[in-house]
């Protein structure tokens, strides 16, 4: 079983908290990669993908103490070069490892400027122009040895981002295939593949959001669905490692799969995982990585105990939960009553701090210093826009993720809920809602794809890069054991609406849909760059903003107002 984020000892975090926290001349200046003897200092430990080229490199990533670069996504903002670290088709026809990037463009021919920004950001822009239809080149400029020359690396056509993707979207759509069709060949090579944890469950929902009829490999995809199922309820759940984990993600997927195929092998299943869920949960509708207790007093309530309520595993929870009831109903099961008391707790507990700020850790004040949850504020986008009466809910957590885009690479332990939950909760204020989330980090999504239609997963302790299993390009990648291609899928798949968590509702729909309208969608892009821009602000913008929308906006407003 794949070992849960968070478990780590807790020294560790603090030690890898501390060397972010470095003074600035620890970390020094980017150094140039071009001058004698240096690529031979760096650490190569930590690299990134480089999109559909073959490539991997390092990066400069920026720190110093009490430095904001995770939450405002300007990790790489210093970096004005890439190294080459693994270099496979079709790059490694123009670099070889210890080649240096000095610049890149979508062209066939001409000079190839220098990187006058990031460097990732504009690698991966210009990956993306050059995958549109008519292109089919990048140009980089290649240092290699002291010698500079411009050299072409041929890229795979996908066409170009519509303007509402991933919705009405060719590319979109071929990304999907690609990516669906990499899992569906690891699911068909390996028994063992659906593993039964949380990550497994996780990979199980990707293939069950993003495999329809028609595509290659449906009914056997179909048929391991349900072993797979089938195995994890009559299984149920079990008290062993830090179980919350297991038990929310393997809730959460069999409810989607009864919903979706109405297997009715797995009620009994449902019904065990929402129970045990439901009677896990703490008086105040918080999970930790384990179950609560019976208080001492008598009273029947519970209490969290050990290491307290952790959000990123007890909103999923709380997810599972109200699937969980959802699906049992569906299937004319009763009701155990405390299944709705957990999800009034729960949503009551979350719904607290609407209008307040970004979701914390645990039971702690908001996050306010920015709207990057690391995937909380997606996971309660979703939690309340499942639930008929929380519209106030759902448009509050939508909008606070529509505008997390600038924080997507920052969190605790990594940012594989970030990657996992952001676009499914930006989508629950509707369709507009995740093209505006998207649209800023479409780089980012392009520099995470590699060449057979894999996405790698790269992150660290709040902010940095990553690696593969074997160091090679297309050595496995993920996130704790999470599949990090299955994640992407249940973004692209968004359109398809084949389950609740990505959009699906029932006819009649109860709650209906929320459909956030463009000055919303823009209002929240515009509050991701409020922290920054306020500062040329006029003191009558400022007073303005102080009655905000967003409690983030109203929070840097206060700041600027008091200078």
């Amino acid at each position: 079983m794949k070992t849960p984020p968070f478990t780590r000892p807790l020294f560790t975090s603090l030690w890898l908290s501390l060397f972010l926290l470095l003074p600035a001349w620890v970390h020094g200046a980017p150094p140039d990669l071009t001058a004698a003897g240096v690529i031979a200092t760096i650490n190569r430990s930590a690299t990134y993908n480089l999109g559909a080229t073959g490539l991997r490199g390092w990066i400069y990533l920026s720190g110093g103490a009490g430095n904001t670069h995770g939450a405002d996504g300007t990790m790489t903002g210093e970096s004005r070069q890439i190294l080459v670290t693994v270099a496979s088709a079709p790059g490694n026809a123009v670099l070889a490892v210890d080649d240096v990037i000095l610049g890149a463009m979508a062209a066939n021919s001409g000079t190839v400027p220098l990187f006058t920004s990031d460097a990732r950001k504009a690698f991966g822009a210009a990956i993306g122009e050059a995958e549109k239809t008519g292109a089919g080149t990048l140009r980089v400029k290649r240092w290699r040895a002291g010698t500079v020359t411009d050299e072409n690396i041929p890229m795979a056509i996908m066409g170009d981002y519509t303007a509402t993707a991933p919705y009405n979207c060719d590319k979109s759509q071929l990304i999907l295939a690609n990516a669906r069709n990499k899992l569906v060949s690891q699911l068909l090579a390996n028994s063992n593949f659906l593993t039964n944890d949380w990550s497994g469950a996780i990979s199980a929902l990707a293939l069950l959001a993003g495999v329809q009829p028609g595509d290659p490999d449906y009914a056997t995809v179909q048929t391991r669905l349900q072993t797979y199922a089938r195995a994890r309820a009559t299984a149920g759940p079990q008290p062993v490692g830090l179980p919350i984990w297991d038990w929310a993600y393997s809730g959460l997927f069999l409810a989607e799969y009864y919903l979706a195929t109405g297997d009715a092998n797995v009620l009994p299943g449902i019904n065990s995982y929402t129970l045990k869920l439901a009677q896990s949960q703490s008086i105040n509708g918080t999970f930790g990585h384990g179950p609560s207790t019976l208080r001492p007093d008598g009273s029947g309530r519970r209490m969290g105990i050990g290491y307290g309520p952790v959000n990123a595993v007890g909103i999923v929870a709380n997810i599972a939960i109200v699937l969980g009831k959802k699906a049992l109903l569906a299937g004319g099961q009763t009701i155990d009553p405390e299944i709705d008391g957990a999800i009034q707790r729960g949503s009551d507990f979350f719904a607290f701090y609407v209008n307040k700020g970004p979701i914390p850790y645990g039971e702690h004040e908001p996050f306010i210093s920015g709207h990057s949850s690391n995937g909380k504020d997606p996971m309660c986008a979703v939690l309340f826009g499942l639930q008929a009466g929380r519209a106030a809910e759902t448009e509050y957590y939508s909008r606070m993720t529509t505008a997390s885009y600038k924080g997507r690479e920052y969190g605790h332990t990594g940012q594989g809920f970030s990657y996992l939950w952001s676009a499914m909760g930006a989508n629950m204020g509707g369709a507009l809602a995740v093209a505006e989330h998207l649209k800023p980090v479409r780089w980012h999504l392009d520099l995470s794809r590699r060449t057979d239609g894999s996405f790698a997963y790269d992150g660290a302790e709040q902010f940095g890069g990553g690696s593969t299993s074997d160091g090679t390009y297309l050595g496995a990648s993920g996130y704790y054991g999470m599949n990090a291609t299955a994640s992407y899928i249940l973004t692209y798949s968004l359109p398809l609406q084949r389950l609740y968590i990505t959009g699906k509702r029932d006819t009649p729909a109860d709650p209906p849909p929320l459909t956030l309208d463009a000055p919303t969608g823009a209002h929240a892009v515009a509050a991701a760059n409020f922290k920054v821009d306020c500062p040329g602000f006029t003191i009558a913008q400022l007073i303005t903003s102080l009655s905000d929308y967003d409690p983030v906006v109203r929070h840097y407003a206060v700041i600027e107002v008091g200078k």
